[in-house]
Formats: structure tokens, sequence, C-alpha cells
């Protein structure tokens, strides 16, 4: 079943969150998931950790700190197991990303709409592409929206977009925006959809976001499985 990376050299660019709200969407429409956390900051092992000290079990299965050596022997035995698995890398250049890439069916790229955090996720899409060409062959990848603010757009946003666009980079149509939700599963070791509206504003437009996002990024590994 599809293994899915997501990866920038940026801090602050939404890799973690993106790949826990992934892993919770599809793991809510029924799917078997589980997620690989091998980011230094360990945030998903360590919601994980404090739902098990709580009782609550978790909706997919955490793998935390995967050794180099063992990645890819990690990987192929979760894939045979789950529907989905997701790996949530640091982004630099390093053996384990490699690695992680060369089994992934679809890698994810989050970035911020700023100049800097556009030219780092650049970075990261050299990055698939030289694993890529060492392997011999293609690794899907997409660029996706992160930190989006919800209520505008702004001109540099559009003028960045455009750009990916002239570039024939492959950009996911759904990325998440900025909500409460987001930092809330976090702070209080929860789902989407265990936060309740009394404690966290715009849920229902968080849960709509997840759902499109996580919808988005299925057709992108059906599109990438198609060729």
């Amino acid at each position: 079943m599809p293994a899915i990376s997501v990866a920038n050299p940026k801090g602050g660019a939404g890799k973690t969150t993106l790949a826990f709200i992934l892993a919770g969407e599809l793991a809510r429409s029924g799917a078997s998931v589980a997620v690989i956390d091998a980011d230094p900051n360990a945030i998903i092992a360590r919601w994980g950790r404090r739902r098990a000290e709580e009782g609550k079990p978790a909706p997919f299965e955490i793998v935390a700190a995967p050794k180099e050596s063992e990645l890819v022997r990690t990987i192929d035995y979760l894939t045979g197991k789950h529907d989905f698995v997701l790996i949530d890398l640091e982004g630099t250049a390093s053996v384990m990303t490699s690695r992680a890439f060369a089994r992934s069916h679809l890698v994810l790229i989050p970035f911020n709409l700023s100049p800097i955090d556009a030219e780092l996720a650049a970075n990261a899409v050299a990055l698939v592409q030289d694993e890529a060409e060492a392997l011999g062959r293609a690794i899907p990848y997409r660029l996706i929206r992160s930190r989006d603010n919800a209520a505008i757009e702004t001109k540099t946003a559009r003028r960045i977009v455009a750009a990916i666009r002239e570039a024939d980079l492959p950009l996911l149509d759904k990325g998440l925006v900025e909500r409460a939700a987001y930092r809330d599963v976090f702070d209080f070791a929860s789902t989407l959809e265990e936060l309740s509206p009394e404690k966290t504003s715009g849920l229902d437009a968080a849960r709509k976001n997840a759902f499109e996002m996580a919808q988005s990024v299925v057709e992108a590994i059906k599109l990438g499985a198609a060729k």
C-alpha cells in the first residue's frame, strides 16, 4: 500500500501538522494508517505517548525514531500491513531521507506562501529529483500549500502560485489553511473529531479543509499509480 513522505528543509513549514492531519483524516475515513515519526522533534510520537498515558487509543499506529539501517525494512513491513504509511521526515539531505524517498509512492512538500519558503521548497523538490535520478525511476511528488490565510489570498501568494505553475511544478489542489484546530489537536492530545466547538473555534471549517486535502492527496496517489 502507498507510502507517503512529508519533507521540507525549513522549520515552520507545517510538515508535521500536515502529516498528522492527513493521517487522522485517512484513518477517520476507515483506512488503516501508520505514521513513521522520523523527525528529530518527535511531535507525533509525543502526542501518541500522551494519549497512551491518558488511556486513549491512537487512531493510527505510530513508529517513533526508526534507525537509518532499519527504515526501509520498517516501511516495507508497514506498507504490507496498512492501507497508508506516512513518513514525517526532517527534510534535509540525509541517508534517512534518501531511503524514505526511495520507498515512497508520493512525496509531499509543504510550504508557506512566502518567497523564502517557496525557494526552500524548491530545494526539497531538488532532493526528490536527485533521488529519482539515482534510482532510475520517477518519484511522484506534490508541493502543497500550508498554513494558508483562511480569509484572504495576498498578492504575494498569488504571485508565488503563478510562478510555481509557470515552472510546471506539480501543486496539490488543496492545502492546509491556518486553523486553531490544527494547533489544539497537539495541545489537547486529541483528534479533530474529539475537539469541541466550545473550546476550539472554526472546527467545522478545519474538518472540511482536512477532508478536502486528504481527498486531493488520494487523487495524486491514484494519478501516480496510473503512470
